[in-house]
């Protein structure tokens, strides 16, 4: 399958097995194992996979420093986007930039741990690493975008968001507490 635009093309886990020679388990596995990107709502990014299979598989050293210098790059670039975020000019789009290449940083450093760590507690630590780095940064980002669009006050319940409320709405008054108990039955029914 080839394309003319640079836009990413998403294919189904059968397709992305198909194209690669594998089989769907073992596409399973190579996701699992974070050799291969997960699937987003669209399906699997079919070159994305492409790429990382094929450097996993058959890489050589000039390919494995290449993809050294390409995780250093997006490192660096998550970093100034991520400053630049926190910038008192800035928008909700440089969010979204700052949030999508920290993203894409932290995908790629733990497909080069998946591919080069000796042991597998050695992935697990570097994974919880980059996973706890990962949440943190965009944590702040999501309570920096909700400080943006007025929305200072998040309310959870059990860990799980009901309700962001405007600022505003919580200066005037306060939060109004009694539709909880229904709230919280119908969060019980999703889960």
């Amino acid at each position: 399958m080839t394309t003319t635009s640079s836009e990413p093309v998403f294919v189904p886990q059968i397709e992305l097995a198909k194209d690669l020679g594998l089989t769907d388990r073992r596409i399973r596995q190579l996701v699992e194992q974070r050799i291969l990107p997960p699937a987003r709502d669209e399906g699997h990014d079919l070159e994305l996979s492409r790429q990382r299979y094929r450097l996993y598989s058959s890489g050589t050293d000039r390919d494995w420093e290449k993809c050294f210098d390409e995780a250093e790059d997006l490192a660096r670039m998550a970093g100034e986007l991520n400053d630049r975020a926190y910038e008192d000019n800035a928008g909700l789009e440089d969010i979204k930039a700052a949030s999508i290449a920290i993203q894409r940083s932290t995908v790629l450093m733990s497909f080069i741990t998946a591919a080069k760590s000796k042991s597998q507690s050695e992935r697990e630590l570097f994974w919880k690493i980059w996973d706890r780095e990962e949440g943190q940064a965009l944590g702040a980002l999501f309570a920096h975008a909700m400080k943006l669009m007025g929305k200072t006050h998040l309310r959870t319940d059990e860990g799980e968001l009901i309700e962001i409320i405007p600022a505003e709405s919580v200066a005037r008054g306060g939060l109004k507490r009694g539709n909880k108990r229904a709230r919280v039955k119908a969060s019980s029914r999703r889960r």
